[in-house]
């Protein structure tokens, strides 16, 4: 591991985690409440964005390679940070 991938990551930590702590607890109880907007979120992530994806790749007619890595990261929650 070089030293250009060992400062990726911990730049990506630091930035993950600093978003993630600066929100607070009341805002994400009073969110969990709204069962709705999480209904719309996982329909969006889990059927709406695969499907565009999938779209794109026929639409372009991309090759295998370049299709499934669009499809992977279209289809996995957190698209590039999953995949970082």
């Amino acid at each position: 591991m070089t030293i250009l991938e060992i400062a990726g990551n911990v730049l990506l930590f630091a930035l993950v985690f600093g978003m993630s702590a600066t929100v607070e607890f009341s805002s994400v109880e009073h969110q969990l409440q709204n069962r709705k907007a999480i209904l719309v979120g996982c329909f969006c992530q889990f059927v709406v964005l695969p499907l565009l994806g999938y779209a794109v790749v026929e639409i372009l007619d991309l090759d295998a390679p370049l299709g499934v890595t669009l499809l992977v990261v279209v289809c996995s929650p957190g698209g590039s940070y999953s995949n970082w």
